[in-house]
């Protein structure tokens, strides 16, 4: 039982969808809906991170054309998991939204979380410092008046945090001081995940509300309640939801792994995988099947999953190496 699994933006890299036969094609009926060239950004050595407004579209693209390559090599997924953003790869994977309201839904998304940020806001990666601890930073710097909330939860020791600049510089000092071996501030201008989010989910709202959605052919485990659902009202709430609600991935991985899926496959731009590593760390002392598809190559010949230099493989803790390239907090949306 296999959970198919989506990035979300931080996963983006030049030439990212080179491997994939299909995506040529995807891209230009996604350059055509959105008057916008995303070949450039996938095909090219043109670094994505210069157009934020069409890394997430671009990013959606690459992770259909990985599915459409395992598809024609293996069996469809038992369910779908999608980091963020990733969701809507998961679902048109997963037969519930059509390739063309994929497009539209993540460029809107992307413009209008870009619409949200302000000079005042950020994001940092909190490495090697627990989630209970995390979240008393945030509660202690909240009590004293500023804004900053947990927007990611990866793993047990990679957290993400993101708010109003001051209340983050003041909890980025509260969580070295309290442990934590790394705090990485993200090349992100707004604060994903947060109450800073809420006129950009209103946007999705409002954009989704003529989506005709259907049914996933595999449920969808949601990274911000952990819930499986094939309900496509739900699920639009989920979308909508994700915007201001802290991701955790870590629980979506754990409520697939008690409904006993064993193997979980990435599918994006790969090279470093950005999930698998937190799906071993998230597991500690189980071996779930973990492989990684980012090319028709690997979709035709499975390849194990390597676990990143510095890493232990099966151990709840990663070491600074294994964290900073898991790649899973390193995102904006």
């Amino acid at each position: 039982m296999t959970v198919w699994m989506f990035p979300g933006q931080g996963a983006q890299r030049p030439g990212m969808a080179r491997g994939l036969d299909t995506a040529p094609r995807l891209l230009r009926e996604a350059s055509a809906l959105l008057d916008a060239d995303l070949a450039a950004l996938c095909l090219t050595d043109e670094n994505p991170d210069g157009r934020p407004e069409l890394v997430q579209p671009a990013l959606f693209v690459v992770g259909v054309a990985a599915a459409a390559a395992l598809r024609r090599h293996g069996p469809a997924p038992a369910a779908v998991l999608g980091h963020s953003f990733g969701e809507f790869a998961a679902l048109t994977a997963a037969g519930a939204l059509t390739f063309a309201d994929g497009v539209r839904l993540t460029a809107l998304r992307a413009r209008a979380m870009l619409r949200c940020a302000t000079a005042d806001s950020a994001m940092a990666a909190v490495l090697g410092l627990g989630e209970d601890a995390v979240r008393a930073v945030c509660a202690e710097v909240g009590a004293g008046g500023g804004l900053v909330e947990i927007s990611n939860i990866n793993s047990p020791e990679q957290i993400v945090i993101a708010g109003e600049r001051a209340a983050l510089d003041e909890a980025t000092a509260l969580c070295r001081a309290r442990g934590a071996f790394r705090v990485r501030p993200l090349r992100v201008p707004y604060a994903a995940h947060t109450r800073l989010m809420a006129p950009a989910a209103d946007e999705l709202r409002a954009a989704l509300e003529p989506v005709e959605l259907r049914p996933p052919a595999a449920p969808l485990f949601s990274c911000i309640t952990a819930e499986a659902t094939t309900d496509p009202g739900r699920v639009k709430e989920l979308l909508v939801l994700g915007l201001t609600g802290t991701v955790d991935f870590a629980a979506a991985v754990r409520a697939a792994s008690a409904a006993g899926h064993r193997d979980f496959t990435e599918l994006g731009p790969g090279s470093p995988a950005r999930l698998l590593g937190l799906v071993r760390a998230v597991l500690p002392g189980r071996t779930p099947g973990l492989r990684l598809v980012s090319s028709d190559a690997e979709a035709r010949t499975p390849q194990p999953f390597q676990a990143e230099r510095g890493g232990r493989p099966g151990s709840g803790r990663q070491s600074p190496v294994a964290a900073r390239t898991a790649g899973g907090g390193d995102h904006g949306g």
